[in-house]
C-alpha cells in the first residue's frame, strides 16, 4: 500500500514540474506548488528560486491539500488563468 501512495506522489511531482515548465515558457511566469498543511505551505514541486523576488508572492489553492505559488501571476490574462488553475485542479485530482 505504501508503495502504491509512493509512486502516485512521485507522479504528481513529476506532473507539476512539467506543468511549472511548461507556464514558464509560455508565460514567462515562475510558478512553484506546495502541500497545504493548516496555515504552512510546505514547497513539493516547480522553480525553486535562490533569491528574494521584487513581487510579492500569490498563492492560489487548487484544492484543500495542494496550492501553486507565484511572483507573477498577474502577468497572464485572467481569461488562461483560470483554464490554467481549473487544468491543474483536474490533474491534482487524479492523484487524489
Amino acid at each position: 500500500m505504501v508503495r502504491g501512495i509512493s509512486f502516485s506522489r512521485e507522479a504528481l511531482i513529476g506532473d507539476l514540474d512539467q506543468m511549472a515548465q511548461r507556464i514558464q515558457e509560455t508565460y514567462g511566469v515562475k510558478v512553484r506548488f506546495a502541500e497545504i498543511m493548516g496555515r504552512r505551505w510546505s514547497y513539493i514541486a516547480g522553480r525553486k528560486e535562490d533569491g528574494i523576488s521584487l513581487f510579492p508572492s500569490r498563492r492560489i489553492e487548487l484544492t484543500d491539500r495542494f496550492g501553486l505559488v507565484s511572483d507573477g501571476w498577474e502577468n497572464i490574462l485572467a481569461d488562461e488563468r483560470e483554464a490554467i488553475v481549473s487544468s491543474l485542479r483536474e490533474t491534482i485530482r487524479v492523484y487524489e
